[in-house]
């Protein structure tokens, strides 16, 4: 596995991941996501991602946890981008909300 990434293309795989957690990855979620990636990174992830399991994802958010997460103020950043992806539809369920407190546990 590569372990160079960027901010950018890690936040863009945790991002992914998060949006599939309770459902498939739905176009508006993508949107988002595409939002805060130039194209080539969100391709990048996108294929990385697909071909990963829901453990390997695990794995390769905690792989990188030292590099992106290693204080509260980093895991807050990441976090942060997870939670504007759940806000976007003007619903930010109890569910999740749920996620993002398990996401928080994972990081």
């Amino acid at each position: 596995m590569q372990t160079d990434w960027t901010y950018e293309e890690f936040s863009t795989f945790a991002m992914l991941y998060a949006a599939s957690v309770n459902t498939d990855v739905e176009p508006e979620d993508e949107a988002i996501i595409r939002q805060q990636a130039d194209e080539a990174t969100y391709q990048k992830m996108k294929a990385v991602f697909s071909e990963c399991s829901d453990i390997k994802c695990i794995d390769i958010l905690r792989t990188y946890h030292d590099k992106y997460m290693s204080d509260e103020a980093s895991r807050q950043r990441l976090l942060d981008d997870v939670k504007k992806l759940f806000e976007a539809d003007d619903r930010y369920t109890t569910f999740e909300q749920e996620l993002v407190r398990m996401f928080r546990m994972v990081l």
